[in-house]
């Protein structure tokens, strides 16, 4: 469990770590746990690259509907530059951020950034759409 201060109230707060499935099937990764910094997302895609079922081509499905504790803007900038590092290492063939239903400030922005970017990443809040973007339907 990580421990974040929250701001701007400087409250303590216990986060879910990130964590990772891999779906070989589907040739898909699954991402959940809570909102997370740039280098919980190094040390993640680290071990996912390591790690012996996974292969290029995959989709990533970065599930948010449990999490808790958004991050800054600042912090997303942080983490589609860590993406944007891993995506050709991995050969990661699209991403799919899905949120609650409303608006998720944090997956508006990653959206917005990894398509300034020109990667293939984008947020959805039904299970069924994330997956078909995942599936290029």
């Amino acid at each position: 469990m990580t421990i974040r201060i929250a701001e701007p109230y400087n409250v303590v707060v216990a986060c879910m770590p990130l964590r990772y499935d891999i779906d070989t099937g589907h040739h898909i990764v699954i991402i959940t746990g809570d909102y997370a910094e740039p280098s919980e997302w190094r040390t993640l895609l680290t071990a996912i690259g390591a790690d012996p079922q996974y292969g290029p081509g995959y989709g990533f499905l970065r599930d948010l509907r449990a999490s808790a504790h958004p991050v800054s803007a600042e912090t997303v900038i942080g983490i589609i530059a860590v993406v944007r590092e891993f995506w050709i290492r991995l050969g990661a063939r699209r991403a799919a951020i899905l949120t609650r239903h409303g608006i998720d400030l944090p997956a508006a922005v990653a959206h917005a950034l990894a398509e300034d970017a020109n990667l293939p990443l984008r947020a959805f809040s039904d299970m069924d759409d994330a997956l078909a973007w995942l599936n290029g339907v």
